[in-house]
């Protein structure tokens, strides 16, 4: 599953790009790194203060200056690199501080009919999300919790049910297996990066079998449509009795390869993707809400991937050519003094 994404993106670049061998990449063409705010602090209304967003947006030109000094960046030639700076939705029970989003787009410059021209409408990009962990959480199995549009079975309420499916929102699977490749780095599946303070409580917290399980079946003891509710709720049951007492009080994983339990989806049994819940406590709330405490990006540990691309884009005059470079490049170690502690 590593990579999927990227890899469907490449391919579309490479069969689009590869009809244009009439447009040779410039790669000795000066390039343009600009910085541009998209709404990071006006898009929501969050209550953040003047004083807490200008200190946060020198965080961000922080996180800039150190990206610029990846090797393709510092001799920057062949692309323009616009940042743009986006807003996430205002913090939850789960976060702490200004979040947002770095999209750093890669515009590979090209020769058009004899006229320097560079991929400007979407190009290639590498993405770096601060004080959020959204691309950590998901893996989330969310359970839906609309308000019936037809008649309800007999007795249903909805703040009950609305209630228990919170509690499962809450929850996801680890997004593969874990590596810890610095002290204040996780990555996880070869490819997400976590940087974190690793003084602090952990960002999140296991959660029990047997907790998790129960709370899939009273969702649908709940549930408003009575013929989904038995017969769901039946199977449920079913499975959860063939699980012994002293099995039932472990940590709950994704389930990948126990029979006995299909349709709960999870297992007592150890594997590389245990459920977990983000952990509010990790959150410093002594640091001002400026602070940067969390930053979440991809890169792959099998850097030879990038190596390979990065030939395919150049021998097609292909966009994706200076992404590859840079993420080939790229030091994961770099981003740990970023974390304010």
């Amino acid at each position: 599953m590593k990579k999927i994404l990227f890899t469907l993106l490449c391919v579309t670049w490479v069969q689009f790009f590869s009809q244009a061998q009439d447009y040779p990449l410039i790669l000795d063409h000066p390039g343009v790194f600009k910085l541009i705010d998209w709404g990071v602090y006006t898009h929501w209304n969050c209550g953040f203060t003047k004083a807490e967003t200008t200190a946060n947006y020198q965080k961000i030109i922080g996180i800039t200056d150190l990206v610029r000094k990846n090797p393709v960046l510092i001799d920057q030639k062949g692309f323009n690199c616009e940042t743009y700076v986006y807003a996430k939705n205002c913090p939850d029970k789960f976060g702490y501080g200004i979040p947002s989003e770095l999209s750093f787009g890669f515009g590979d410059w090209f020769m058009d009919k004899g006229q320097p021209k560079y991929y400007k409408t979407e190009p290639p990009s590498w993405k770096m999300q601060v004080n959020h962990l959204n691309s950590f959480t998901s893996g989330s199995r969310s359970q839906s919790t609309s308000k019936p549009t037809e008649k309800p079975k007999d007795g249903f309420n909805y703040e009950k049910w609305k209630s228990i499916g919170e509690k499962l929102q809450e929850c996801f699977s680890i997004p593969g297996q874990k590596e810890e490749p610095g002290n204040g780095i996780d990555r996880y599946n070869s490819e997400l990066i976590v940087v974190y303070n690793p003084e602090r409580p952990p960002y999140y917290l296991p959660v029990k079998f047997r907790e998790l399980a129960e709370w899939r079946i009273e969702y649908w003891k709940l549930h408003p449509d009575k013929l989904q509710s038995d017969m769901i709720t039946k199977m449920m049951e079913d499975e959860y009795a063939k699980i012994p007492e002293a099995e039932r009080d472990g940590w709950a994983y994704t389930n990948t390869h126990d029979e006995r339990l299909p349709i709960l989806g999870i297992t007592p049994i150890p594997g590389p993707q245990p459920v977990a819940r983000l952990n509010p406590e990790y959150w410093n709330k002594k640091l001002p809400r400026s602070a940067i405490q969390v930053l979440t990006f991809n890169r792959l540990t099998n850097t030879s991937i990038y190596t390979r691309e990065k030939e395919d884009w150049l021998k097609h005059n292909a966009a994706g050519y200076s992404l590859d470079r840079f993420m080939e490049a790229l030091d994961i170690n770099m981003f740990t003094g970023l974390i304010d502690k």
